[in-house]
């Protein structure tokens, strides 16, 4: 039984396929088999010396929280530019410990409800987490990458509050990023439909100054991840489902959208007029990568769509022409965890 696993582990490992979907072309590439599995909810992703590394939302360990191990994993840029060239599989990762989150404070791991981004500079690590709806803040931590020990150890003593407005439904700041020009953080909220827009906030890496806000431009549907180029230039995916309709859509700040929707998406013009209720079908999803010249500018611009059936894309960074994007498997036989490569 265990060499029958191994097989059908190493054929998995070598399914490479591409898909034209729209206007890009996504190429899934197989993680490797340790940590593909349903228990994987990735919930973001970051690239450092030559490295991706891959955040998921509870480290593999969601009954202990943060009293217990949490994990986050590495692969090598070069495995996965052989993968993508077909002359490779991503058999080899590495585990890294989270280390000293049992000394964060109470008002973190009480409400805590899991990792939602990561960017790392400097050899600092920086992680958003999540907590639960209705607690007026979510956090951002930072910790120093070990790559000798293949462990992160968290400064307990230094946090970051980010004030989440307004409610919805699990939303946190999901997108995180450095600016390398710009020598700080970025983190932007998850609903940005507001009448003047979202919220971000920029943020010292050392932790030293309270987080400015900014306005995020105006954006329908979730922003779950963002990255940026060496000039700041960002890119974010833009995802929707349609079982969050009366969470981002219908929600008491919007009320049914979908006319003006059709205007400035394009692609949901002609499933709308054929169906008015199209995006309050549980069966809808819609996913895209956009853009921003810089933090500073006003508003988003389509890079290029892709599947988002049964995948909720959560994480992104800049990898070759294109991008690397990752889902949120949701601990669901329904919906598995996808890694690809979609340039553009």
């Amino acid at each position: 039984m265990y060499w029958l696993k191994r097989i059908l582990a190493t054929l998995a490992f070598a399914l490479i396929y591409s898909v034209g979907m729209g206007q890009g072309k996504l190429q899934l590439l197989q993680l490797p088999y340790a940590v593909s599995s349903i228990n994987e909810e990735f919930s973001g992703m970051a690239q450092y010396h030559k490295r991706i590394y891959l955040l998921p939302q509870y480290g593999n360990h969601k009954e202990t929280k943060l009293r217990g191990e949490v994990d986050i994993y590495s692969i090598s840029s070069d495995s996965i530019k052989g993968a993508i060239e077909g002359k490779d599989t991503l058999h080899y990762f590495r585990t890294l410990k989270l280390k000293n989150l049992n000394q964060l404070p109470n008002e973190i791991t009480d409400y805590y409800q899991g990792f939602e981004a990561i960017t790392i500079a400097n050899n600092q690590v920086f992680l958003t987490i999540e907590t639960q709806d209705k607690y007026y803040y979510c956090y951002l931590l930072k910790g120093t990458l070990d790559t000798a020990k293949n462990e992160v150890y968290i400064d307990s003593r230094h946090f970051i509050r980010l004030h989440r407005y307004p409610y919805i439904v699990n939303a946190g700041f999901e997108s995180l990023a450095y600016l390398p020009k710009e020598k700080k953080l970025l983190a932007y909220y998850e609903f940005n439909a507001m009448p003047n827009g979202g919220i971000g906030y920029l943020i010292d890496p050392d932790f030293k100054s309270q987080p400015k806000p900014i306005k995020a431009p105006y954006l329908y549907f979730r922003m779950t991840d963002i990255t940026a180029t060496k000039d700041d230039r960002l890119y974010g995916i833009n995802y929707y489902y349609g079982g969050d309709y009366y969470d981002y859509l219908k929600n008491g700040i919007l009320q049914s959208p979908e006319t003006k929707i059709k205007a400035v998406i394009p692609d949901l013009a002609a499933p709308l007029r054929n169906n008015p209720q199209y995006l309050n079908d549980k069966q809808t999803t819609y996913a895209r990568i956009v853009t921003l010249k810089n933090y500073k500018a006003k508003q988003w611009q389509q890079v290029v769509t892709f599947d988002g059936y049964k995948n909720n894309w959560e994480g992104i960074t800049l990898f070759k022409k294109g991008a690397l994007i990752i889902t949120d498997a949701n601990r669901s036989t329904k919906q598995l965890t996808t890694f690809g490569y979609i340039e553009f």
